[in-house]
């Protein structure tokens, strides 16, 4: 039994219920039930600090999988203040049928800063709407969802494929709201069984093969021209948290559509590995170029979290070194990003000298630690109950190859 990753994971958890979810849920909401944008290293909810809606969203998000996880039970009435609140703050007044997709930005009252229609936060709206039907299983929920999604094919569709950035529009095209369009795609097929969901999926997957995935490198191409050709003023930033998130989700569209399509997600996978990890510390940079340089050695804290996501999925499927990884990155997490003096936040980043950046802990991350929580949990249950354990050498908690983590208290060098 991988007694070192157990052990991780369930002090990851126990953060997660003890800490974050108290903090988020009470010191992160306002009084009108929106949520904050950011809580500061003292525990202060600063209430004044203008909305992304998307944030709202994924918030929404983060305490519907908790309860769903068994890790609260109390926090749906939240949940749903907070989303009808978002709802009614982002879509125009005159738009009761919500087909005319929600604002960019809020100011802290409610009120709209920035009516343009994003891409990235329609795919958050549509994640929300499929957590929102898988608590409830009103089926209201996969209407509004299904209004979002003919809103998307009829205003923001591309003929070049996929959809436009905004609108008005703008230029470089990115894969990252597109990829969260499949994640909320996927979430929407799993939680419905509906075969429409699926088939959308399915369009995404196909970018992702003639555009997004670079054969030759391994990696995934950030920005893009009108056309998806690689955009030559973006200096071929490539980004290893993004490689993680991939890997992880097409190995969940690999189950779901029942495709061979594992390779991707090992490829990925090690790519991000071999390119982005910090010599030092053994974490996701920020930023490199394909061929390893570093444009930005910072280390936010979500990479980290879409690196747990990918080694857990990898580490399930039979990956022995992934079970390793996973075991270190929570175990360095916890004792530098998640070690606050305010427990359930979190230090954002850190620099290129190893220091955390005293900033405010943005509410936009829970969506992400959620997320690598989920990931961990599911692969903590199946070693314990479904015999994976017995798969995996007994060594598989030792990192193979690859940097020692050091650890050290958040606010010293890491």
């Amino acid at each position: 039994m991988p007694i070192k990753f157990l052990a991780a994971a369930d002090r990851l958890m126990t953060w997660c219920s003890s800490a974050a979810l108290p903090v988020w849920s009470s010191c992160g909401v306002d009084s009108n039930g929106r949520f904050v944008e950011q809580i500061s290293q003292q525990g202060s909810a600063e209430a004044d600090v203008n909305r992304r809606v998307r944030v709202q969203f994924r918030q929404f998000y983060a305490l519907t999988h908790s309860h769903i996880l068994g890790l609260s039970t109390d926090l749906t009435e939240t949940a749903e203040r907070a989303m009808t609140q978002a709802i009614a703050d982002s879509f125009d007044a005159d738009d009761a049928a919500l087909e005319r997709g929600c604002a960019l930005l809020l100011r802290a009252d409610g009120s709209v800063l920035d009516s343009t229609r994003d891409l990235y936060t329609q795919a958050f709206y549509l994640l929300a709407l499929a957590w929102r039907f898988r608590l409830s299983q009103d089926t209201k929920w996969l209407e509004a969802a299904d209004r979002e999604i003919a809103f998307l094919e009829q205003q923001m569709g591309s003929p070049e494929g996929g959809y436009i950035e905004s609108i008005p529009p703008r230029l470089p095209r990115r894969q990252n709201p597109h990829m969260h369009l499949f994640e909320a795609f996927l979430a929407l097929h799993q939680a419905s069984g509906e075969a429409r969901y699926l088939k959308l999926a399915d369009k995404i997957f196909d970018l992702f093969e003639a555009h997004f995935f670079d054969e030759e490198s391994d990696c995934i191409i950030e920005y893009f021209t009108q056309d998806w050709q690689p955009d030559p003023l973006q200096g071929g930033r490539i980004e290893p948290g993004h490689m993680m998130e991939w890997a992880w989700l097409v190995d969940q569209y690999g189950k779901q559509s029942e495709r061979s399509v594992s390779a991707y997600s090992h490829r990925l996978y090690a790519k991000a590995r071999e390119i982005g990890l910090d010599p030092v510390t053994g974490l996701l940079m920020d930023e490199v170029r394909m061929d390893g340089t570093p444009i930005r050695k910072t280390r936010r804290s979500w990479p980290q979290t879409e690196y747990i996501k990918a080694a857990s999925v990898l580490a399930q499927s039979g990956h022995a070194p992934a079970l390793g990884h996973v075991t270190d990155v929570i175990e360095t997490l916890l004792d530098t990003y998640l070690n606050t003096e305010v427990p359930g936040i979190w230090w954002d980043s850190y620099n290129a000298d190893g220091v955390a950046a005293d900033n405010s802990a943005p509410a936009s991350t829970f969506y992400h630690y959620m997320s690598a929580v989920a990931a961990v949990s599911e692969l903590s249950q199946a070693i314990r109950t479904k015999g994976l354990a017995g798969q995996l050498p007994e060594d598989a908690d030792k990192p193979a190859g690859g940097v020692q983590v050091t650890r050290r208290r958040a606010g010293s060098p890491l």
